[in-house]
């Protein structure tokens, strides 16, 4: 199984009727949503958007049907008891707002140094092998998204690739995997709903066995 990394984990609830304008930093420590003690270091408030972002990565996004709990830097927080709280805390100081289906999602990356392994890699353990991928000069890179929604809860994941330049100018391309687990309810069921937000920890787990289906291990190059 491949050895990847968490760069983000989030909560998403779709609502209807949201107010950006209640958001700020002041807004989510009075009603003890985070500690005091979390610094803000970027606050935006307009009236279709808005966002709070504290030091250690923690992210709060609030649209008119939509919001977002992200950890940005899951390694600084413990984001599993983190988000689920933010979640709770602010649908209960805002009990008016329609609030409706759920998602928990992950980005994970598997990196490495070959500046061609991770796309070719995919491609070669993906994709069916045929003259397609030789059309031109060859199929360079390629995204899959792979949907299990027989039940609830969906599950979408989305295989891909980035590049970005280190700062001493090595080239490192990473496999990036988009995980959504989504689940649909209904205004009033608002147990269910807080018992599926708190499953956030289960969910990322039910990720890494699913990776460990795939065909990839820690040697993509072979």
């Amino acid at each position: 199984m491949l050895l990847v990394k968490l760069q983000n984990a989030a909560i998403v609830i779709l609502s209807v009727s949201n107010n950006p304008r209640l958001l700020n930093g002041d807004f989510l420590k009075w009603n003890a949503m985070v500690p005091d003690e979390w610094p803000v270091i970027d606050t935006l408030v307009t009236p279709p958007v808005a966002q709070v972002t504290f030091e250690n990565g923690v992210h709060v996004l609030v649209e008119e049907n939509r919001l977002n709990f992200a950890a940005n830097r899951p390694d600084a927080v413990q984001w599993q008891d983190v988000l689920p709280r933010l979640a709770h805390g602010y649908m209960d100081t805002l009990p008016h707002v329609t609030y409706r289906g759920a998602g928990l999602n992950f980005v994970y990356t598997w990196e490495t140094s070959q500046n061609e392994e991770g796309p070719q890699a995919m491609i070669r353990r993906l994709l069916h092998p045929g003259q397609w991928l030789d059309y031109g000069s060859g199929m360079s890179g390629a995204v899959v998204e792979l949907q299990y929604r027989n039940d609830l809860p969906h599950m979408n994941v989305k295989i891909g690739t980035q590049e970005k330049t280190e700062a001493d100018g090595a080239k490192r391309v990473s496999l990036v995997f988009n995980v959504n687990f989504h689940h649909d309810f209904q205004p009033e069921q608002k147990e269910e709903r807080g018992t599926y937000i708190d499953s956030i920890r289960q969910r990322n787990m039910a990720f890494l066995e699913f990776l460990a289906t795939l065909p990839f291990d820690g040697d993509l190059a072979r």
